[in-house]
């Protein structure tokens, strides 16, 4: 099979596409259509954002409008209870603050600490050391004062030495060895601080509050000065003055109207009478403070609040917390000066009644055995642990309040006792708070018997004390030959049974079931 091939004949009709005229038609109509569509996208978009702004705008309008109606409703309704007396700072603070803690007698106990300000010599000392316990039950404060000079001769996480500086160097060792931050290691300072206190005392210590000078200073102005009557006059040539150098604090015997500066001042010297008579001093200011707050009304002013509130923030650290420190407040309602209690514990401990002072307990050692410091560390009684006595005379605070507050005068009589013996029983009953009225012997036939005779009715709480505390018994007989003209409310009469002892001695003694053995006072003959 063969194949043959030809040429067409004809024009052909295949000619190119004009594909650049079309899209320049194309683009020429549809480039404002897709201008216009981006413009109002573009257009909505923003519309749908602007009225969201202004949707937001407007609910947050609504809600601030809220707020404003509501703190302007209820200042309104609250300015109209406060005029009306239905609502006050005191209903606040009792319905805001919490309960602080409470030891198993019911007392809160506190540990108060003053220390001098950054331009004071020494920095974190604390020089004012005071253990508050107060009882809402019978709505007292018994506060005691620790010298500054005490001694320890061990603790268990603060080292040795006096007691002033076991906050500081402890504080110093948190930060600088353990890595602490400042606050923190004040923190623990002041808890490890109350917790040593505490174990030596024999009190359960609860919160700590420290204060120095300057939120001292202006605590008590803020509640216009203070009212004190100053026991004798103090001329201190040497108080401590600015850029370490002295200058000379006077003030008169007398009442007289405090302001904050010359209260501290007031509270700081010491170079003119002893470190004992400036814990009492400092005790006196404090009562003063609360006497004032009471008579300004700081508790149902809120303008007095805020203004005190202003002068110790910064110059206050407590390890209580806020509502703590209301509830703090709510506890010193209702205490009234003449409700507190003080004593120093000092080192006035001799056997006689001229040389015996309630807290007498401490003794000096000679300065060579502390490297030339001069320190304080307490008297040994025989068969005692070491701060037997001290604890025993805090306790006897504590837990007789109703007793101290009544201030019973006792006499002590010898009708037969051993000779010296009724002096020591009197410096005795001094050392451990007790006012001593007449000290004497009873001119009387020798009794057998010693007896406590109750003269007047606060001297009966005195009487049970007496029984419960020296084991000597209530006589409601006295020997019909004592003319009882002028004694005081209780009266202690020593026979020829009587044997001296201590309190805490005797208490100890009892609590082992031991006998009283006597004492190396005594001597043939009867006499004071």
């Amino acid at each position: 099979m063969s194949f043959t091939t030809r040429k067409l004949t004809g024009k052909s009709s295949s000619r190119p596409v004009p594909w650049g005229s079309y899209a320049v038609q194309v683009l020429s109509i549809g480039y404002p259509l897709v201008s216009w569509f981006m413009r109002h996208r573009k257009e909505k978009a923003e519309h749908e954002k602007e009225a969201k702004r202004l949707s937001w705008l407007k609910r947050l309008f609504l809600i601030l409008l809220a707020i404003f109606l509501s703190l302007f409703v209820l200042a309104g309704v609250a300015k109209a209870l406060f005029s009306l007396n239905i609502i006050n700072v005191k209903n606040i603070v009792q319905t805001i603050g919490s309960n602080l803690p409470v030891d198993a007698n019911g007392f809160t106990n506190f540990l108060v600490l003053g220390q001098g300000d950054d331009s004071h010599q020494g920095v974190d000392l604390t020089d004012t050391m005071m253990i508050a316990s107060v009882d809402t039950k019978t709505k007292s404060v018994v506060m005691v004062s620790i010298p500054r000079d005490l001694y320890f001769t061990k603790t268990a996480k603060m080292g040795t030495g006096r007691v002033n500086g076991l906050y500081r160097d402890y504080k110093n060792y948190l930060q600088h060895r353990q890595g602490m931050s400042k606050n923190d290691a004040s923190q623990a300072a002041m808890k490890e601080l109350a917790t040593e206190l505490g174990d030596t005392f024999g009190v359960q210590i609860h919160r700590v509050v420290k204060v120095d000078f300057i939120g001292f200073q202006q605590a008590v102005d803020a509640i216009g000065g203070i009212d004190i009557e100053v026991p004798q006059a103090i001329h201190d040539t040497t108080y401590p003055g600015e850029n370490y150098s002295y200058t000379t604090f006077a003030i008169e015997a007398g009442p007289h109207h405090l302001d904050g500066e010359t209260a501290l001042q007031y509270a700081r010297s010491r170079h003119s009478t002893s470190d004992f008579s400036r814990s009492a001093r400092q005790q006196q200011i404090i009562a003063a403070i609360v006497t004032r707050a009471r008579e300004k009304g700081v508790l149902t002013s809120p303008s007095t609040l805020t203004n005190l509130y202003k002068s110790i923030s910064d110059n206050m650290e407590t390890t209580m917390s806020l509502t703590e420190l209301i509830g703090a407040a709510k506890l010193g309602m209702d205490i009234d000066r003449s409700r507190i209690i003080t004593a120093q514990i000092n080192d006035t401990n001799g056997q006689s009644t001229n040389a015996s002072a309630p807290g007498g307990f401490l003794y000096t050692p000679p300065r060579e055995n502390f490297g030339g410091a001069f320190v304080l560390l307490p008297v040994a009684y025989h068969g005692l642990e070491t701060w037997g006595a001290v604890r025993t005379f805090i306790s006897l605070l504590l837990h007789n309040r109703e007793t101290y507050l009544m201030k019973p005068r006792v006499d002590v009589l010898n009708a037969g006792a051993r000779s010296g013996l009724a002096r020591a029983l009197a410096g005795e009953l001094l050392r451990n708070g007790f006012e001593l009225n007449e000290l004497r012997n009873a001119k009387i036939p020798d009794q057998e018997t010693s007896s406590v005779i109750i003269n007047t009715g606060s001297g009966a709480l005195a009487a049970s004390l007496l029984e419960k505390n020296l084991g000597l018994p209530t006589n409601d007989l006295p020997p019909p030959e004592l003319d009882r003209t002028g004694l005081a409310d209780v009266t202690i009469l020593l026979g020829k049974d009587y044997q001296y002892q201590t309190i805490p001695g005797f208490l100890k003694i009892r609590s082992t079931g031991a006998s009283n053995s006597g004492s190396d006072l005594s001597s043939s003959g009867s006499g004071l």
